[in-house]
């Protein structure tokens, strides 16, 4: 997210400077937001028309946690003239929902797209489905995946809403998703590539995450919190095959590192967990693990780890199908993660889910509360201060142990 860049300077700056405040404001954003706060407020007094100091300080805001403080300030600068419109909407959208204002914010999320998204879509179809109902009857729907993998298993239920619902519906989503979705959702049409042909006369189309605008969802009727993906019986049951699971053991799903492309944007940003924090719950017997993270780091880890790791995960190390993990998710009696799409995956199969969250949390997560709206499985642990995950795992440990000696 950008913010005014500045130098600072070891020169005392004259009362009247604003650009000295603005840019020494905006440099400590995401160090010390406290006091980029306190000199963006000095900048405002001396310059209460500009745009971007309120920008910045709605961000100086919501990095204290201030969510509601930091709203009415991006809500002023939009009413400045010439205000960094989409960037604020953005982050506006973001906290209002984060609030648990979902009508505004889903108003404000409408402005999340970037000049040229989207093209294709517009040049054969126009703009986008509005939310009506085409002569008062059901119809034809392209739906465009958008964002993350766990955005879309999300917003996916929206979709078999509206088929239940009657409508021939139809999504075009990343190709990594696309043979999970097809074999663990009743959704008839999945695919990575759409053509002119699928834009039939009166055919629509709409960007998936706007369902939920179009559909005026709200925390009281989202639909499917209960799961709505099953992962196939004979993919099931080679994943018990080859995983071994002990006699007498739980078996814990582990993952702890979201996607590195988000980990430095401002919603996002320290929502993974270092490894290391995990290595108490290996004082819990009768419970083994299975990694759900991929990649080469993962596996130099888990072998020095004290962690008991499942025989079969070398095994599942080899494979990066979604289909696959679905699979051995299903076999889990727990999944415990940091904010990744594997929280998406395991709560859209209905499967006990417990996650680790951040002090500011991603919107979807709100303020507070162990409970989320979206998935009646998921449980939430949050951080009770900012880089708490010890607590956090103190506290996972000290549940863990308690729900084991209720189940052995």
């Amino acid at each position: 997210m950008p913010v005014v860049e500045g130098n600072l300077t070891n020169q005392p700056a004259s009362w009247h400077d604003p650009e000295y405040y603005t840019n020494t404001g905006g440099s400590f954003l995401s160090t010390n937001p406290q006091l980029g706060a306190k000199y963006l407020q000095r900048a405002a007094k001396i310059l209460p028309e500009e745009a971007i100091i309120y920008f910045n300080l709605g961000i100086a805001l919501h990095e204290q946690k201030k969510i509601n403080a930091a709203v009415r300030s991006y809500k002023y600068a939009l009413s400045l003239d010439n205000p960094p419109q989409a960037q604020i909407r953005q982050n506006l959208s973001q906290d209002l929902l984060l609030s648990g204002n979902f009508e505004e914010g889903w108003a404000h999320y409408e402005n999340r797209f970037k000049p040229g998204q989207n093209d294709y879509f517009h040049k054969l179809g126009g703009k986008p489905w509005a939310g009506e109902y085409i002569d008062g009857k059901p119809a034809s729907l392209i739906l465009v995946a958008e964002q993350g993998f766990g955005d879309t298993i999300q917003f996916i239920r929206f979709a078999l809403l509206l088929q239940n619902k009657g409508w021939d519906v139809k999504l075009f989503c990343q190709p990594a998703l696309i043979e999970m979705l097809k074999n663990c959702s009743t959704l008839k049409y999945i695919s990575s590539q759409i053509d002119e042909h699928d834009f039939m006369p009166g055919a629509k189309w709409c960007p998936l995450m706007s369902l939920v605008h179009r559909l005026k969802i709200n925390s009281s009727n989202i639909p499917f919190a209960a799961g709505y993906l099953k992962a196939p019986s004979d993919r099931i049951r080679y994943w018990q095959m080859k995983l071994k699971k002990r006699d007498h053991h739980l078996l814990i799903g582990l993952h702890w590192q979201g996607n590195y492309d988000h980990e430095n944007t401002l919603y996002s940003r320290n929502r993974s967990i270092p490894y290391q924090h995990w290595e108490k719950l290996s004082a819990l017997d009768n419970i083994e693990f299975i990694s759900l993270q991929k990649g080469s780091a993962m596996k130099d880890r888990i072998k020095q780890s004290r962690l008991k790791y499942i025989d079969g995960q070398d095994l599942f190390d080899e494979s990066m199908d979604f289909l696959d993990t679905a699979a051995v998710i299903a076999q889990c009696d727990l999944i415990i993660s940091a904010d990744s799409g594997i929280v998406h995956l395991a709560a859209a199969m209905g499967k006990p889910t417990w996650l680790a969250l951040r002090w500011i949390p991603e919107w979807r997560w709100l303020l507070d509360g162990n409970s989320s709206h979206w998935y009646e499985t998921v449980r939430l642990f949050r951080q009770p201060n900012p880089g708490a995950w010890p607590e956090v795992v103190n506290e996972i440990y000290n549940s863990l142990a308690a729900w084991k000696n209720a189940r052995c």
